[in-house]
């Protein structure tokens, strides 16, 4: 069975394009590539056969059309699957599933007729090599299934009392394909297990692809009562709640664990953690003098229970305090405000909580219109990733992570105070743990005008090697390398509490992804990307001269937990693998770290100077 899976995605994962191409100082990676799909053209070496295949994927997360972008990234993933049938390295079949996703998901964004069905069959050639690479038949029949769940759900519907459209081309061969496993279809607990993620995926398909983002009309109905998550937006963008959308009542007992809070004369977060996911209601109820009472925001929790809570809790600054009280149908928990603020309401699963952000600054603001182009950054948030007991990840001989991002960040705060005269903030100053919550929340509530997360890359393998920045966005594919790394460190504060589906629970990213996906609110998402661009680029240019075999990994977006909320213009900088042994040596050396640290001062330069 894994035979038959491994001939088609042979047949698919080759162009048509023939002939090696002509000497020409002038051709392009493109061409180059496109004509290395031809089987009897002779590829270069290993070495040099990954670095094309690398610009190309550079060349499609840099493209403007998505159409354009999803054909790199298809033709990356297919050199990427032609060095896999040589090699069988693992490494080419992990890039080339990462970079099919990618293509699907450009594919969908574009306006391309026929990018739905494109689409479909770049995530089935990823469906297939997952299931070679795995060696088991069962894989791909689980990839293949969520696959035509997908786009079955995508397909145009029939028209009222016509005959149903007939099947794509996509579909069809992924029906024929099934039909032939069907062997290997799980049964029992795991069929259902395998239902009930398909119907997830079919409904974070249909909530994409109807737009249900803040401010937008509402989505049809059938899409929105699929939709894993529910948002309101109201009073001009005032309000913004993303919530979970599930059964009125929890499946069973629900129960407050603790409250975390921060507040500051600025704004303040509440994060309320809970045992087990429930559904909860947002309101608000404005100042009364009168009676004496501050301006309220409350949330009302389905099913929680809330002993050994403390009923109020003083805070300080715009939030007085937090109040629990039992409801006939749960518990509510109100935040007592000094004024009428801006507020932010999500939640993050796995262990599930629910966060609460009030702010004196809009989320949607105009700073792009100083004289010459230039923009106001007065104050820097910077965030050496983990601390205390969460060490991060650690090198073949032992360098830890927390280490070399405390030390990056005690080189950056000072050269920004001197060279440029901005205000830093440390999100941690010394070896102590801090939840990735409470690390935005103390940026938002120092209103950073830009946010920037220090951490070390990992990989399975330890020979990846190089740079790489993210910002808050929706993995082009869940699957990919990009959503487990956000996994990881995600996971990080889902160990300490104990709960979790962990980092490789694909439905898990799913709803992280349809979660932070409606976070970006206005241009955020624009001018984070931006700004890690920029953080990219600096990092590369502090290196060259020292480091010439420095490797982009580019710019991608991702779900880290760490940059949800943030209300300002955020991007996680990755200074190397740590992982790997000669990034490792690097990361030990105070030259690697002060250049890392001179790239992110140039690359804060260069925003606030409107580049």
């Amino acid at each position: 069975m894994v035979a038959l899976f491994t001939v088609a995605v042979h047949t698919s994962g080759c162009g048509d394009e023939g002939g090696a191409p002509a000497p020409s100082a002038a051709i392009s990676d493109e061409q180059r590539a496109a004509a290395l799909l031809d089987p009897g053209a002779l590829l270069p070496s290993r070495a040099e056969t990954v670095a094309l295949a690398d610009a190309v994927a550079i060349a499609s997360a840099r493209a403007g059309a998505p159409a354009q972008a999803a054909s790199l990234a298809e033709l990356a993933g297919d050199l990427r699957v032609r060095l896999f049938r040589l090699d069988h390295a693992a490494t080419d079949a992990r890039e080339a599933m990462e970079l099919y996703g990618a293509a699907a998901t450009a594919f969908r964004a574009s306006s391309e007729p026929a990018g739905v069905e494109r689409a479909c069959q770049a995530d089935r050639r990823r469906a297939l090599l997952a299931g070679e690479l795995a060696r088991d038949a069962a894989v791909a029949y689980r990839e293949l299934y969520l696959v035509s769940r997908r786009y079955a759900a995508l397909a145009a519907p029939a028209p009222s009392g016509g005959a149903p459209p007939s099947r794509s081309p996509c579909l069809g061969a992924i029906a024929v394909a099934l039909a032939q496993a069907a062997a290997y279809r799980p049964s029992g607990d795991a069929l259902r297990a395998l239902e009930h993620e398909g119907h997830r995926v079919e409904g974070i398909a249909l909530a994409l692809a109807t737009g249900t983002v803040p401010g937008s009309s509402a989505a049809p109905a059938s899409a929105a009562s699929a939709a894993p998550v529910q948002v309101t937006s109201e009073g001009a963008a005032r309000d913004l709640v993303v919530a979970p959308r599930a059964p009125a009542a929890p499946p069973g007992a629900v129960k407050i664990t603790g409250i975390e809070r921060h507040g500051s004369d600025k704004g303040a977060r509440v994060v309320v953690a809970l045992s087990a996911p429930t559904t909860f209601e947002v309101g608000t109820l404005p100042a009364d003098e009168a009676a004496g009472k501050d301006a309220r925001v409350f949330v009302d929790i389905a099913g929680a229970t809330s002993r050994g809570v403390a009923r109020e809790i003083e805070v300080g600054g715009v939030l007085r305090r937090v109040r629990v009280g039992v409801q006939p149908k749960g518990t509510r928990v109100v935040l007592d405000l000094a004024a009428d603020l801006y507020r932010r309401i999500f939640y993050l699963p796995d262990p599930f909580r629910i966060v609460i952000d009030v702010s004196t600054r809009p989320p949607v603001r105009d700073d792009e219109g100083r004289p010459g182009g230039e923009r106001e950054v007065r104050r820097v948030a910077i965030d050496p990733g983990h601390g205390g007991n969460d060490t991060g990840a650690v090198g073949p001989t032992g360098l830890k992570e927390k280490d070399v991002t405390l030390d990056v960040a005690h080189r950056v705060a000072p050269l920004l105070a001197r060279e440029l005269k901005i205000e830093t903030l440390l999100t941690r100053d010394s070896d102590v743990y801090v939840p990735l919550e409470l690390r935005t929340a103390r940026a938002n509530a120092f209103h950073a005008d830009l946010f920037v997360s220090i951490h070390c890359n990992a990989s399975d393998n330890g020979r990846a090697r190089g740079v790489q920045t993210f910002s808050l966005a929706a993995s082009r594919d869940p699957e990919s390398t990009s959503a487990a790394l956000a996994a990881r460190e995600n996971a990080a504060r889902a160990g300490r509490a104990g709960q979790g589906a962990g980092p490789g629970d694909p439905g898990a990213r799913l709803e992280v992804e349809a979660i932070l996906s409606n976070l970006n609110v206005g241009d955020m998402a624009a001018r984070s990307r931006h700004f890690a661009e920029l953080l990219q680029r600096a990092s590369l240019a502090s290196l060259a001269p020292r480091y010439p075999d420095t490797k982009d990994q580019g710019v991608k977006g991702a779900g880290f937990f760490v940059l949800a909320g943030a209300d300002m213009p955020a991007a996680l900088f990755e200074t190397a693998f740590i992982s790997n042994p000669e990034d490792e040596a690097r990361l030990a050396t105070a030259d690697f770290r002060q250049k890392m640290a001179d790239a992110i001062v140039n690359a804060i330069r260069a925003y606030r100077e409107g580049k």
